[in-house]
């Protein structure tokens, strides 16, 4: 749920730096690294965040296979 806040902050930075490049003209590229930077570091955020649920998901399997097997001992 809170990517979705996310998602909205991160569509106003990028419409607010790319039309700010489109206005004044004279650097467009800053507005347009702004905006993909946004874009990028969200991305990254999500991805580390599912890479860290794997893991934990990961870990808690071998930890019930291991458990498993010593209640078979």
């Amino acid at each position: 749920m809170k990517w979705i806040f996310w998602f909205f902050v991160v569509n106003i930075i990028s419409v607010i730096a790319l039309m700010k490049g489109m206005v004044a003209g004279e650097n467009t590229f800053v507005g347009i690294i702004i905006a993909l930077s946004a874009w990028g570091l969200f991305i990254r955020a999500i991805v580390t965040s599912q890479e860290k649920k794997r893991k934990a998901r990961y870990r808690e399997q071998m930890l019930d296979e291991y458990l498993r097997q010593q209640l078979r001992k």
